[in-house]
């Protein structure tokens, strides 16, 4: 909603004084400048809005979080991002809930978030096996509560999450 109105608004800003220039200076403009300002300039603010995305979403998070993954993609339909490609997701650590050691294992617990662009935050318990540099990961809210949560996730080897196992590990 507000995108629109800032692109809406945007619009307004940078045609509307060429539009009244060319009214002062009785200057006939061609039939296809406005409209193409309007385009090009529509089409740089979403290029700008895809591209700090990710700088806008980390801001929002103030101290909360600390990123430790960036996913950049490439589309063919933008096809710039070839050149330069944008976070379109990331794996962040939840800052808010310290690291807890499960008493008589090697396993630490923590909380995890991933974001990604057009998609709620997904909130996860992560275990990091520190003896066999493994990592697990369950949605918070489905953790289970009557059983041993240990016993429930599934492990994947240190390859896949090997900046959590770091993260977990040297604590």
């Amino acid at each position: 909603m507000w995108t629109i109105l800032i692109a809406v608004c945007l619009v307004f800003v940078v045609c509307g004084p060429i539009w009244a220039i060319a009214r002062y200076l009785r200057v006939q403009l061609p039939k296809f400048l406005l409209p193409m300002i309007a385009g090009i300039t529509l089409f740089s603010f979403n290029i700008y809005m895809s591209y700090s995305w990710f700088d806008r979403m980390v801001a929002s998070y103030d101290d909360d979080i600390i990123v430790q993954q960036e996913y950049r993609t490439s589309s063919i339909f933008a096809p710039w991002t070839f050149l330069v490609p944008r976070v379109s997701h990331f794996v962040a650590i939840n800052a808010k809930k310290e690291p807890y050691q499960i008493p008589e294992t090697d396993v630490v617990e923590g909380a995890l978030v991933m974001i990604q662009e057009y998609a709620d935050p997904m909130n996860l318990t992560v275990y990091a096996d520190c003896a066999n540099e493994q990592v697990g990961m369950l949605p918070t809210n489905q953790v289970p509560t009557d059983k041993n949560p240990l016993d429930v996730v599934q492990w994947t080897a240190k390859k896949e999450f090997p900046y959590l196992i770091e993260y977990y590990c040297s604590k």
